[in-house]
């Protein structure tokens, strides 16, 4: 069974490089780089694993995870940010979500993936290097 994941983020190259890392293990992504386009997905489809910016214009990552938590199958989150405060204040207005601090490294981006879907592939690298605020070739 391949998960679906929504990826929202107002950066396009880091849905795109969000992608390129879960595709080739038989995730299902959709992306959203606005967050009116996120609530339409959420409220037509199931999915299970939102991973979502915390800043963003419009709705913010708070308000996703707040609304992904009101329906009635609610995916497992991870929210990302390249702003530490923000990420401290999350523990106080988020419960049950995992949170990674941009740039993050391939193998942290990879555990949290496994605490919140209980499984990843064995097949992975060990690599180590940070992953970038933005997608070198800016595709999606």
């Amino acid at each position: 069974m391949s998960l679906k994941v929504l990826v929202v983020d107002d950066e396009a190259g880091y849905c795109a490089l969000i992608r390129r890392i879960l595709r080739p293990y038989g995730f299902k992504i959709t992306t959203c780089h606005e967050s009116s386009c996120a609530v339409e997905r959420l409220m037509n489809e199931r999915f299970d694993l939102l991973i979502t910016d915390l800043h963003m214009p419009g709705m913010t990552g708070y308000d996703l995870t707040e609304l992904a938590g009101r329906l009635t199958s609610t995916p497992s989150i991870l929210v990302i940010t390249a702003q530490k405060a923000l990420l401290e204040e999350a523990p106080k207005r988020l419960r049950n979500v995992q949170c990674l601090l941009k740039p993050f490294t391939l193998d942290d981006f990879r555990a949290k993936i496994s605490v919140l879907t209980g499984c990843w592939p064995n097949n992975h690298s060990s690599e180590t290097d940070m992953l970038p605020h933005r997608d070198p070739d800016g595709q999606d």
